[in-house]
């Protein structure tokens, strides 16, 4: 199940990355409406700004921006820790920052709210939080931290959806592919044959059926971008091989969080890249990935 091109999404982002779909699974998680005419703005970060969190949907609708991460390892504890980092790496992308920081006048932000769609094979209830403060060494006073994010966890198992869920054709038709997958794994078919044999059942059984003809060959390289924790850190750095000898690079060196929050800074201060580039190590058309970013931010 090869395939000519690298790609970088995640089955359920390039399941929602289009307005509507995206505000159908965020009304069908809430149990509410919207007009289907409302703005619906996407904003996912770029794979090169936070590369272990490539599988985002991010929009904003009525001032609050809505992060989803699906996540089908074993649940991981340090996902607000994770998302605090996304967040401030996406209003630095995103809002006016710099010396606007300094001034008087007040940033306007929208609110997040921050989901992960939980598709692991441990037992996990239909919904649960997790929250930053369950990091913190003391509790202190018993009074709310200074300092707080809560991930709201979302079980898109297969037998663990909500009768809201159901309804939304994508995600259940995901979930069932994925119980799928399972299944033949459990028969002793190697991950690629499971994924095969999921596709073609799910195409003769009408689910996901345009999807699927779609990306029939891309669905390997999708689905382990999140199936496991260690899979997907060896396909990132597969990739950044790759992507790196593309650019004349031996190594691929993949641009760390913090780096990253200072070269969207210098950009906006109309550095030039190349002088970035030589400052960091890295290629020029690495540095480039960020200038919608920095132009944006500066507008």
């Amino acid at each position: 199940m090869g395939s000519n091109k690298k790609y970088k999404d995640s089955i359920v982002r390039a399941l929602f990355n289009k307005p509507e779909k995206a505000l159908g699974l965020y009304c069908d998680i809430k149990g509410i409406a919207y007009d289907p005419s409302v703005l619906v703005e996407m904003k996912s970060l770029d794979v090169q700004f936070m590369p272990q969190l490539r599988n985002d949907i991010s929009f904003v609708i009525d001032g609050v921006l809505v992060v989803f991460f699906e996540h089908q390892a074993s649940l991981n504890k340090n996902m607000p820790l994770r998302l605090l980092q996304y967040i401030v790496m996406f209003f630095a992308a995103y809002y006016k920052m710099g010396s606007a920081l300094y001034a008087n006048a007040l940033i306007k932000l929208p609110m997040p709210e921050f989901y992960v769609l939980y598709n692991g094979k441990s037992s996990y209830p239909p919904t649960g939080e997790l929250r930053l403060s369950d990091a913190y060494m003391t509790k202190g006073d018993g009074a709310p931290p200074s300092l707080e994010l809560v991930v709201k966890v979302i079980n898109i198992n297969y037998q663990s959806l909500s009768p809201n869920l159901q309804k939304n054709e994508d995600i259940y038709g995901y979930a069932y592919f994925v119980s799928k997958v399972d299944a033949a794994q459990k028969q002793g078919l190697a991950l690629s044959d499971a994924l095969r044999k999921a596709v073609d059942e799910c195409i003769s059984e009408g689910i996901l059926v345009e999807f699927f003809e779609q990306y029939r060959n891309e669905v390997e390289s999708m689905f382990t971008l999140v199936y496991d924790e260690e899979m997907a850190k060896k396909v990132a750095r597969e990739e950044g091989k790759e992507e790196g000898k593309e650019l004349g690079k031996e190594e691929g060196k993949e641009i760390g969080f913090a780096e990253s929050l200072e070269i969207l800074q210098l950009l906006k201060e109309n550095m030039p890249s190349h002088e970035i580039a030589s400052r960091y190590h890295v290629s020029i058309e690495q540095v480039e990935l960020f200038q919608p970013y920095a132009r944006a931010a500066s507008t």
